[in-house]
């Protein structure tokens, strides 16, 4: 047997994962947890958070670019959502931050540079009630301090 297709044959018979990525968790325990209502986020809401993290996004797939947590930074478990057309959520800071969020049906969401400048912008319409993990990243693995806006229309 020539050695590539020995190595084949290992590869095959014990099986081959190559390196490990880690991937957002939506299991994972958050940084933080916040019950709201849409009435709640009529008037914007706004939560500090250091954006990043070790892993990057890229090595996920299509989930988008940018480094993040392998937990979420926030849940949110929103309720009364039904009279509310749109929630707004808006990354600032100093860095160039990146939006990624899951919603309660699982519907993937990722935003990189929609609002002004270097802000991370998602708008969803018709938000349902349940949890929101969202996940603030930024752009250079080095990150920043963020603050997270939510807000109800």
């Amino acid at each position: 047997m020539t050695r590539s297709a020995a190595i084949l044959f290992m590869m095959f018979w014990f099986g081959f994962s190559g390196p490990a990525i880690a991937c957002p968790e939506v299991e994972a325990a958050p940084l933080q947890r916040h019950e709201l209502t849409g009435r709640d986020l009529w008037s914007p809401e706004r939560f500090r958070v250091r954006a990043g993290g070790e892993y990057q996004l890229m090595a996920c797939g299509t989930l988008g670019w940018g480094h993040v947590r392998l937990a979420p930074d926030f849940v949110f478990e929103l309720t009364r959502m039904g009279r509310f057309r749109r929630l707004h959520l808006r990354s600032n800071a100093d860095c160039d931050t990146v939006l990624l969020l899951r919603d309660p049906s699982g519907r993937w969401f990722f935003d990189d540079d929609s609002g002004v400048g270097h802000t991370a912008s998602l708008s969803l319409a018709d938000p349902m009630d349940g949890e929101y993990a969202v996940w603030v990243g930024s752009y250079q693995p080095e990150g920043c301090i963020a603050r997270l806006t939510l807000e109800t229309f």
